[in-house]
C-alpha cells in the first residue's frame, strides 16, 4: 500500500494541468496515481486467484481448475503488483520529505503519526480480515527517516545489502553456530510456523467471526517471526521507489527514457532467470555434513542468486511501460485517468477490496464460490464498481474517506473535505 495522501489537495480529479514535466510542490504527479490504479486492479485479480485456490481444496473444487489459470496468474501477477505498491509507498516518503524541505517544514513528527495511522488501519486489514501488506508497510516504514539525507549512491549500496540480507544472515548464522546447531535452528523454526499455520487455519474454518479473528490476530507473531525482521522485504522495495524519485525516472521520465528501458529489460530478464533458470543444479536444501561457509555461499549463490535476481522485479517492466506512456505523450495521464481515480484514493479502495473478499468467500462470511474462469470477470467488474464510485467521490471531496482520516491524523488538525462547487466534468471518461 502506497502512501496515496498528498501534501497539499490539488485539483479534484487528475488533468493533464497537474501532469505538468514540472511539477509544483502543491501538485499532485498524475503518473503516481495511475499506478496506485493499476497495481490495486492487480492485486484484486490475485486475491480473487488466493481465495479461489482456498475454495479449490475441495475435491470438487479441484476438479474445475484451469491450468493456464494458474500460470498466468503465477507468472504476471502473483507478487508483481505487491513489488509495484511498496516502490510507491517509497515514492510518496520522497515527495513528502521532499515538499516538507521546499516549505521548511518539520517532518519527523508528522510522519511518525503517518505511520501509526498506517497500523492502526494495517492492524484492521490483517487482524479482522486477514490481509497483511499495510501492517507490514507500517512496520518498515520508521527505518525510512534514518536513512532519508543519504545520496543516492549510498542508497543503492544499502539497497543491495537489504535485499540480500536473508541470505547474508544465513551464511552469517551458519559461521557462528555451526552446521549442526544451524539445522537444528531451522528445523524448529519450519515446525513451529507450520503448527502455528496449521492452527490458524483450523481455526478460521470456523463460521463466527469472533473466532476468526481472534485466530488471526494470534498467528500475527508467527507470520512476523518467520522473516527474522530482516529488511529484504517492504523495506527494500520502499529504497527502491526513493532512488527512482530521486534520480527523477516518476516526475521527468521524459529526460530519463533509456534509463527506464535499461530497467525493464532488466526486470523482465530477473524474471525469466528467477522463473526458468534458478535455482540451478535443483531446489535448495540445508547444508550437508561437513559443510563449510563457502559451500553455504555457493548454494545460496546457485539456488536463488542471494535473492538479487527476484520474479516481482518484473514490476519494473510494468511500471516503465507507464512511464514511457507519459513520457511519449502526457495526454496518456487523461487516457489513464479512470486508475487515477482508483489511485488517488488508494488506501480506501485496498481496505474495501480485502473487506468485500474476506466477507464475500470466506465460511465465516457468505462462502460464495468463483470459478477459476469467472475469478477475472469479476476482478474487472467490481474495480470498475471502484473506478465509478472514486470519480463520483472525487468530484465532491478533496480526499478519499479514509486517506481524509490519515490525514487528519497526519496533521493532527481536521482537513478541509468538500469541495465547494462539486466537479461533475472536469475529465472526461477515457475509452
Amino acid at each position: 500500500m502506497s502512501s496515496s495522501a498528498p501534501e497539499h489537495p490539488a485539483s479534484p480529479l487528475p488533468s493533464a494541468a497537474v501532469a505538468s514535466p514540472h511539477v509544483a510542490p502543491t501538485e499532485r504527479i498524475g503518473v503516481l496515481d495511475v499506478l496506485r490504479g493499476i497495481a490495486l486492479l492487480g492485486m484484486f485479480f490475485v486475491h480473487f486467484y488466493d481465495n479461489w485456490a482456498w475454495v479449490s481444496d475441495s475435491p470438487a473444487a479441484a476438479a474445475q481448475r484451469v491450468p493456464w489459470v494458474d500460470t498466468v496468474i503465477s507468472l504476471f501477477f502473483d507478487a508483481r503488483f505487491y513489488t509495484m505498491f511498496g516502490i510507491l509507498f517509497g515514492i510518496g516518503f520522497a515527495v513528502q520529505l521532499q515538499r516538507a524541505d521546499a516549505r521548511g517544514e518539520r517532518f519527523t513528527a508528522r510522519y511518525v503519526r503517518r505511520v501509526l495511522m498506517l497500523a492502526v488501519f494495517g492492524l484492521i486489514a490483517e487482524g479482522v480480515f486477514g490481509y497483511n501488506v499495510l501492517l507490514g508497510y507500517a512496520l518498515w516504514a520508521l527505518p525510512l527517516l534514518l536513512v532519508r539525507r543519504w545520496s543516492v549512491r549510498a542508497l543503492v549500496v544499502l539497497l543491495v545489502l537489504c535485499a540480500a540480507s536473508r541470505p547474508i544472515n544465513t551464511v552469517i548464522r551458519f559461521t557462528v553456530l555451526g552446521r549442526d546447531r544451524f539445522v537444528s535452528q531451522v528445523q524448529a523454526k519450519t515446525a513451529a510456523f507450520r503448527a502455528a499455520s496449521a492452527q490458524r487455519d483450523r481455526d478460521t474454518e470456523a463460521r463466527d467471526w469472533r473466532t476468526v479473528i481472534a485466530a488471526r490476530f494470534r498467528f500475527m507473531p508467527a507470520f512476523y517471526k518467520q522473516w527474522d525482521t530482516l529488511p529484504w522485504g517492504s523495506f527494500t522495495l520502499f529504497l527502491l521507489g526513493l532512488i527512482g524519485f530521486r534520480l527523477g525516472l516518476f516526475d521527468h521520465p521524459e529526460a530519463h527514457r533509456r534509463m527506464i528501458v535499461a530497467l525493464m529489460v532488466a526486470g523482465c530478464a530477473s524474471w525469466a532467470v528467477a522463473t526458468w533458470v534458478l535455482p540451478i543444479g535443483g531446489p535448495m536444501s540445508l547444508p550437508k555434513p561437513g559443510a563449510s561457509p563457502f559451500d553455504v555461499i555457493g548454494d545460496i549463490a546457485r539456488g536463488n542468486a542471494f535473492f538479487l535476481v527476484r520474479g516481482q522485479w518484473l514490476s519494473f517492466t510494468y511500471i516503465g511501460a507507464v512511464l514511457l506512456l507519459v513520457a511519449h505523450d502526457r495526454a496518456w495521464l487523461t487516457h489513464l485517468s479512470p486508475f487515477a481515480w482508483t489511485g488517488r484514493m488508494a488506501l480506501t479502495n485496498y481496505m474495501m477490496q480485502v473487506i468485500l473478499l474476506d466477507t464475500l468467500f470466506s465460511r465465516h462470511g457468505l462462502g460464495l464460490a468463483v470459478s477459476p474462469l469467472m475469478g477475472p470477470v469479476y476482478a474487472v467488474a467490481l474495480f470498475t464498481a471502484q473506478v465509478l464510485f472514486s470519480r463520483w467521490w472525487l468530484a465532491r471531496y478533496r480526499l478519499g474517506p479514509l486517506e481524509w482520516v490519515w490525514r487528519s491524523v497526519t496533521y493532527w488538525k481536521v482537513q478541509p473535505q468538500r469541495i465547494a462547487v462539486p466537479v461533475t466534468s472536469a475529465v472526461p471518461m477515457a475509452a
